[in-house]
């Protein structure tokens, strides 16, 4: 029997083209996926609740829930997560007011499918300067600021971001294989962050934000909160309404209600996401049915 080996200058070029193959295919599946549907039908999206919403709320928060998954198809955004609250006090103790719904909706990361929960936590942008000063005297334990590294651990789009060819080695090779660790999910219930591919419209499709627009604060730092912590903060302080930027364009909204006592809070994980709309569709919502 005739064993043949194979010239080891043969094998590397026959490895290296497998890996350029698999690279390409991984690049034209990535670029598919970033601007297919992220949801064909609501249905298809999933939602974490944090409790139950007392039978005076029911209604308005199923109807609410409409209006966030309907808001997410027609912009396809990967992730929101919602709260609101009842009572806007005189006095700065957020005790006075109640938090009676939070929900996660959606992806906080699409390549890992990892849910948006109420604990999830979001990049508020520009919101920064309204809240930092209260996150010590009211106790906001899920707002507060991370070095933009730990929100885009790859460095997306630095000049310390890997080599493309590099990048995909790691993604479709070395980490499936369990020979490096993977960056995504963010630890800490961090949201992974995305902006438009083109023409400010998420429907468009999407890319991962460039580590430079995750560091709107000083000294590089990235804020971050979640909607129950930004309700709290405006059921305390009553601060009216507050948007955040980033990559110039929204990423929350956080609208009061002084005449209904209603506070509602709105973050996504999409640059040029709606928020400040659906935040008040979803005010409007609450004032009608708790009437």
């Amino acid at each position: 029997m005739m064993i043949t080996v194979m010239n080891p200058v043969k094998v590397f070029t026959v490895l290296a083209a497998g890996v350029v193959v698999a690279a390409f295919a991984a690049f034209l599946t990535h670029a598919v996926m970033a601007t297919a549907p992220i949801f064909p039908q609501s249905q298809e999206m999933p939602s974490v609740i944090d409790s139950p919403p007392s039978p005076q709320y029911a209604a308005a928060v199923e109807r609410a829930r409409e209006l966030v998954r309907a808001a997410m198809l027609e912009q396809n955004l990967p992730g929101v997560s919602v709260a609101v609250g009842i009572g806007l006090p005189s006095v700065a103790s957020a005790k006075e007011g109640t938090l009676v719904w939070a929900e996660g909706f959606g992806w906080r990361d699409l390549g890992t499918r990892t849910p948006v929960t109420p604990d999830t936590r979001f990049n508020i942008g520009t919101a920064a300067s309204a809240i930092a000063g209260a996150v010590g005297p009211l106790g906001l334990a899920n707002t507060g600021a991370d070095s933009a590294a730990e929100w885009s651990p790859e460095h997306i789009g630095e000049p310390e971001e890997d080599f493309p060819p590099l990048a995909l080695l790691r993604h479709v090779i070395l980490q499936p294989l369990g020979l490096m660790p993977a960056e995504y999910p963010l630890p800490g219930h961090r949201a992974t962050f995305y902006v438009p591919r083109s023409d400010d419209d998420p429907s468009r499709g999407r890319r991962l934000m460039y580590m430079r627009d995750l560091a709107c604060c000083a000294n590089g730092m990235a804020f971050y909160s979640t909607p129950s912590d930004l309700v709290r903060f405006a059921l305390a302080t009553n601060p009216g309404s507050v948007n955040g930027e980033l990559a110039g364009g929204m990423v929350m909204s956080l609208m009061t209600k002084p005449d209904r006592a209603i506070v509602v809070a709105v973050t996504s994980n999409m640059a040029h996401a709606k928020t400040s709309s659906l935040a008040q569709r979803i005010g409007d919502a609450f004032a009608e049915r708790t009437r």
